[in-house]
């Protein structure tokens, strides 16, 4: 049964679910309330897979309910990233008189037929919830716990983890050199090496800013090689669990001690690596604000003896995240220019080696980098197939 716990994303899917409802684009405007279910629903089913969890219920009909709910879960975060991707795409469709000079980009939905599609995939998802939940408080049996009768055994999330290695479109950083330079002086400075002090930067903004890509050009400075002796990539999205945290550190640290489970034990091996060392922590995708968390995994570093100068980045989309974690001025993330975007764009639809770009290619492709709302994400997902500028028999 926890091997089917581990794989089901509840918490991810309740964090979507909840940041669109609060939104006031008007993509949701046709079905928020369905959102509001949907949100309501998983709240309910995840009391139940705590319930799950610690029943002694163990039969075959727990174990296709559980199977069940996580095929819809994949379904409902399917829907979830398709609306916000939408509307990122909108952001940057074009004026109606650029798109006569581009063929195909994008494809051009109709939005009241988006929103209904939406709408209906959502009540069926939300249906669907519903027949589960009263099968799960019926045949089955199973009760819905609260949050204060979970314990540490609590279903824990697989989240989509990101990792320190850059991904093939990361490769090209445009209009952040400034921002890696000054924060690299920033952690390396030597006014920081106090004890029981522990230096922590965050990075903030929307998302599509490119606060994980930011945090890997940090990482893989030359300078932060030299000065610090440990460089740690923790992946944290939600939830903010410490020992999680922790093991993941320590994996880092000593990938052979990574199945220990005893908190305890992983503090002592974490000091073990880390004492007299310089070291730089990275947590990305930071979402709870809670301050007794952040407490509890600062008590633990602040154990390691003798690590003065080292410092920790988090990376969030949340100014109040930032405020609990925060002790180093932060980093606001701004949103890239118009010929930063354009520089993106290009290196994204024109191969290297290709033949020059005419001047008006050129021009129709700044009024797609000024659509892209200064976030480099959109940028990157211009697809090349969905920008063709026809000039003679040439396709670009």
């Amino acid at each position: 049964m926890a091997e089917l716990l581990l794989t089901f994303a509840a918490e991810g899917i309740l964090t979507k679910v909840t940041s669109l409802a609060a939104q006031e684009f008007s993509l949701v405007f046709d079905f928020k309330e369905d959102l509001a279910q949907l949100r309501d629903l998983f709240l309910k089913i995840q009391a139940m897979l705590r319930d799950v969890d610690h029943s002694q219920v163990r039969g075959e009909a727990v174990e296709i309910w559980v199977k069940d709910l996580e095929d819809i879960a994949h379904k409902a975060d399917d829907v979830l990233d398709e609306i916000t991707y939408e509307d990122l795409r909108r952001k940057v469709e074009l004026q109606n008189q650029l798109k006569k000079k581009v063929k195909s980009f994008f494809s051009h939905s109709n939005p009241i037929a988006f929103r209904l599609e939406m709408a209906h995939k959502i009540k069926k998802i939300n249906t669907s919830l519903v027949k589960l939940f009263n099968q799960a408080a019926g045949p089955i049996g199973l009760i819905a716990r609260t949050l204060a009768d979970a314990t540490s055994q609590d279903v824990e999330v697989l989240d989509r983890e990101t990792v320190s290695s850059f991904d093939s479109d990361e490769k090209l950083i445009i209009g952040r050199e400034e921002v890696v330079s000054d924060i690299v002086k920033t952690l390396i400075k030597s006014h920081y090496n106090e004890e029981n002090y522990l230096p922590v930067l965050a990075i903030v903004g929307m998302p599509g800013l490119g606060k994980t890509t930011l945090a890997k050009s940090i990482y893989h400075e030359s300078k932060i090689d030299s000065h610090f002796h440990e460089k740690i990539w923790v992946c944290v999205s939600t939830p903010f669990k410490v020992k999680t945290i922790l093991r993941g550190i320590l994996e880092s640290l000593k990938p052979e001690k990574a199945a220990i489970q005893s908190k305890d034990a992983i503090c002592k091996f974490i000091r073990e690596e880390l004492k007299e060392k310089r070291y730089l922590l990275i947590l990305d995708d930071v979402w709870s604000e809670d301050p007794e968390k952040w407490k509890e995994l600062k008590s633990c570093l602040l154990t390691v003896n003798d690590t003065q100068g080292s410092s920790i980045i988090v990376t969030t989309r949340s100014d109040e995240v930032a405020e609990v974690m925060e002790t180093l001025p932060r980093c606001d993330l701004r949103k890239l220019s118009d010929d930063e975007c354009w520089l993106i764009v290009k290196d994204k639809a024109i191969p290297i080696g290709s033949p020059p770009m005419s001047e008006e290619q050129e021009t129709t492709g700044r009024e797609i980098a000024k659509r892209c709302g200064g976030l480099p994400l959109v940028s990157k997902r211009i697809i090349l197939q969905d920008w063709r500028i026809q000039e003679g028999d040439r396709t670009v």
